[in-house]
């Protein structure tokens, strides 16, 4: 894996965005104060791959902003491939997985959820976040990561390093497979006692089969007795149902003989009321002649009212004319009435309304001069804010330095009080107790200057944060402040021209409005409006007079033309009762003669009818109940069919027992197979474990390694120290012969050999270098996850100048065996002693970064 790219925002000390190109330098230092955001560039690496940083919450995200986004673009064999992974605050993190095809388009490669791209993430590189900061990573305050585990786990992480994970999955697999054969083998063995089980049945089997034999031929014969019976009963059936229809027929016949006789009969007293109808209106045939008269005169006088009425109409039509106009000027003068009548109402509420107006402009007048003399403290406050961020900047630098000076004067001042007897350490010269106390006071006194330096920087560090703080606090008070100035001066911009068109308006009315209400209600008072209309509806009134129509007696007219008008409608029934008397005679006479064939046939029906009732109830009472006969038939159908299915069953259970015993052999057989492959699997299982063939490629691995760290160490320490590994340890238990399985590290020295534990200071930390950069030699070259890039955050402050010179060289010793080279300083000596430099600095906006040439 080589890095390429790095983009930043809003991550821990960067708040704005930070684009870094890696593509133009392979050895490069990343320089800057303490507490710039050296090391948050590293972290937004770790934190892209694998989500880990030192919070994985919403603490990760600058204070001035509400999300974090870091995008790395690195190549890994031959293919560009980018993260970007961000983080809201109070929300999910999200996270997008790409690679460049050969056109330069980007294809994603996210899966359904965020683990599951994580995981593809470490799929692609081979790696886990452990592995990639135990080989790779030299983070801050970590460099002993490997050399502090424990031995198992140091096993473990260097299983990772050199890719022997896979055989986990390979021991996995065959564990896999060797359960799913044991399941496959467990079938088997149950299969094969079923078969046992059923061939014990043979002897029962055929016993059963011949009594079933018997037991069909029995069922057979009474089936079919059943079923001729059934058969014959059902032909009588069919005999009685003819029977049955025939005397249906008879009777619907009856019914309708007599129905039709019912017909006839009401059809009879209906022409004969007829007949007397007839007979009575012809008795009145002078009555209804005067009748006719009347209405004759009456319809003479009313044609002569028509006549006068279409007079009167005519120059009544001619009023609405003038009437229309009167009406519409009317309206139109009443509408303008109204208008103005609901303005002055509004006028009222304008007059009403305008001093809270006017108190209202000078509110927010007011408002507007406190809010701008508030604002007008805002620059020094920023000055003052901008100068406390220094003080904080320059406390924290002295203190990291104070800080690594009682460290050191804290091992010497241990190493003076452990000796006895020695030399002193600085002349060479033998030392008294006395001395060493005198310089163990020295040292206490020179501690504690440091130490009330150091505390002293503290104070001022959470003073100057507490001020921070409350400009901050002004600040954002006086955000609040401008948008207050903001809307006040928009509340007095919008009053003030309110007010100004209301006062328009009220004058405007005093002026015109009023006056003309008052000049429209007076002429509509008056009915002084629409004369010329007026006059003409006068003129037209006086000629109606003069006609001399009365519309109630023409009324009176009409109402006796209209009851007059049923004497026509009775002297036309008078004819048509006078020529329908004959026929309807007639019809009578033929409707009485058909009446009485009628009753002749329906007499002859019912006799016969009878007699064919008395012989059907004799053959229906013979008749046995065929639904118990059609039962009887279908249960022992049933008998039958079951005794046959029974039959077949049986049958075929004593056939197949010759296919059980064949099937028998091929399962014996198979089970042989199957125990041979498990017993194969477990070979595999214990091959692949921790304590086959991993642990035999670990320990060829570990004299390269072993190599790669002491050529490292004997630079660091001009020869006078080595490692070795150690694979196996006597148990405690002296008893016991064989090993115990384990990885601790070994150093030697001019003193001895001793174990890793008991270094510390300048000399651990070499040790724990020299390790730690082999494991990442190792890994650059390993097969499946070449690892490519070195990034080193630790080191250079624990070691004198000699020995900083020597870290410098064993970097550049295996710079050649990396695309990719990074190590961060905050030592000014340092940062010319590579080709390219990445500097970070910290200000107010965040901290920014510069890559510089060298």
């Amino acid at each position: 894996m080589i890095i390429d790219r790095l983009q930043i925002s809003g991550f821990l000390s960067y708040k704005e965005k930070v684009d870094i190109d890696f593509s133009g330098f392979a050895l490069a230092c990343i320089s800057g104060q303490n507490g710039a955001g050296k090391s948050s560039l590293l972290e937004a690496i770790t934190w892209a791959l694998f989500g880990e940083a030192r919070r994985k919450d919403d603490a990760i995200i600058h204070m001035g902003t509400d999300t974090a986004e870091v995008l790395l673009e690195f190549d890994y064999e031959s293919t560009r491939y980018r993260v970007q992974r961000s983080k809201t605050r109070d929300k999910s993190t999200q996270l997008e997985f790409q690679l460049r095809n050969a056109e330069g388009n980007w294809v994603p490669l996210t899966e359904a959820t965020m683990r599951g791209t994580e995981e593809l993430i470490r799929r692609t590189l081979h790696l886990d976040y452990e592995t990639f900061t135990n080989a790779s990573f030299f983070l801050q305050g970590k460099a002993d990561q490997f050399a502090q585990q424990r031995p198992g786990d140091r096993k473990r992480i260097l299983s990772g390093i050199l890719g022997l994970d896979i055989w986990e999955d390979y021991r996995e697999e065959a564990a896999r497979r060797r359960k799913l054969l044991e399941n496959d083998l467990a079938l088997v063995i149950s299969h094969l006692q079923e078969i046992e089980t059923e061939l014990q049945q043979e002897a029962e089997r055929k016993e059963r089969l011949a009594r079933l034999e018997k037991e069909v031929s029995t069922q057979t014969e009474l089936f079919e007795a059943r079923k001729a019976y059934l058969e014959q009963q059902r032909q009588v059936a069919e005999r009685i149902l003819a029977d049955q229809k025939q005397v249906e027929k008879q009777r619907a016949e009856i019914n309708r003989l007599r129905a039709e006789d019912e017909t006839m009969r009401s059809d009879l007293d209906l022409r004969t009321q007829e007949r007397q109808t007839h007979l009575s209106l012809l008795q009145q045939e002078k009555e209804i002649r005067q009748e006719v008269d009347a209405w004759e005169q009456a319809r003479k006088t009313l044609e002569e009212w028509d006549t006068l009425a279409q007079d009167f109409h005519q120059y009544d039509s001619q009023r609405q004319a003038p009437l229309q106009a009167i009406a519409v000027e009317e309206s139109r003068l009443q509408a303008e009435l109204n208008s103005l009548q609901q303005k002055q109402a509004e006028i009222f509420s304008i007059e009403q309304e305008l001093p809270e107006i006017q108190r209202l402009v000078e509110d927010s007048s007011k408002a507007v001069e406190d809010c701008s003399a508030k604002l007008a403290t805002r620059a020094q406050l920023e000055k003052e804010m901008r100068a406390l961020l220094d003080e904080i900047a320059r406390a924290r630098a002295e203190n990291t330095r104070l800080k690594m000076e009682m460290d050191e004067i804290v091992e010497h001042r241990t190493h003076l009080e452990n000796i006895s007897g020695a030399n002193c350490p600085t002349c060479e010269k033998p030392l008294s107790d006395d001395e060493r106390q005198r310089l163990v006071d020295e040292i206490n006194a020179r501690g504690k200057e440091k130490g009330d330096a150091h505390r002293e920087n503290k104070r001022i560090i959470e003073q100057s944060e507490a001020q921070y703080r409350e400009i901050e606090t002004a600040l954002l008070n006086l955000q609040r402040v401008d948008a207050e100035l903001k809307l006040q001066q928009r509340i007095f911009d919008t009053k003030a021209q309110e007010l100004r068109m209301k006062e328009a308006a009220f004058t405007d009315w005093q002026q015109k409005g009023a006056v003309r209400m008052l000049e429209l209600e007076e002429t509509l008072r008056s009915q002084s409006f629409a004369l010329e209309a007026r006059k003409q509806l006068a003129m037209m009134d006086a000629q109606l007079k003069k006609l001399g129509y009365d519309a109630a007696a023409h009324e009176q007219a009409r109402r006796m033309e209209l009851d007059g008008r049923a004497s026509q409608d009775k002297k036309i029934q008078l004819e048509k009762a006078r020529s329908a008397l004959a026929p309807l005679e007639q019809n009578i006479t033929s409707l009485q003669k058909n009446m009485e064939n009628n009753q002749k046939r329906l007499s002859a029906l019912l006799d016969e009818l009878r007699q064919d009732e008395e012989k059907l109830e004799i053959e229906t009472s013979n008749l046995p109940d065929l639904d118990q006969l059609e039962r009887d038939y279908y249960a022992a159908q049933e008998q039958m069919n079951q005794a046959n299915r029974d039959l077949g069953y049986t049958r075929n259970q004593v056939e197949v027992l010759e296919k059980q015993r064949e099937l028998k052999v091929e399962k014996l057989e198979e089970k042989d197979q199957l125990n041979n492959q498990v017993t194969d699997l477990k070979t595999l299982e214990r091959a692949f474990g921790k304590d086959g063939i991993p642990a035999l490629l670990i320990e060829q691995a570990l004299p390269e390694i072993e190599r790669h760290a002491n050529e490292i160490l004997d630079r660091l320490s001009s020869g006078s120290m080595s490692i070795s590994f150690e694979t196996q340890r006597d148990f405690k238990d002296k008893k016991r012969e064989e090993r115990r399985e384990t990885l601790d590290i070994l150093i030697r020295d001019p003193a001895g050999e001793r174990p890793y534990e008991l270094f510390s200071g300048g000399e651990a930390f070499r040790v724990n270098f020299a390790i730690r950069l082999a494991l990442s030699r190792v890994l650059a070259h390993r097969a499946g996850a070449r690892l490519q890039t070195l990034v080193i955050d630790e080191g250079f402050g624990s070691q004198d100048a000699d020995g900083r010179q020597r870290l410098v060289e064993a970097i550049n010793l295996v710079s050649t065996e990396f695309e990719k080279i990074l190590v961060i300083t905050h030592l000014e000596e340092l940062k010319d002693a590579f080709p390219a430099r990445i500097e970070v600095t910290k200000t107010p906006a965040g901290s920014k970064v510069e890559v510089i040439a060298v």
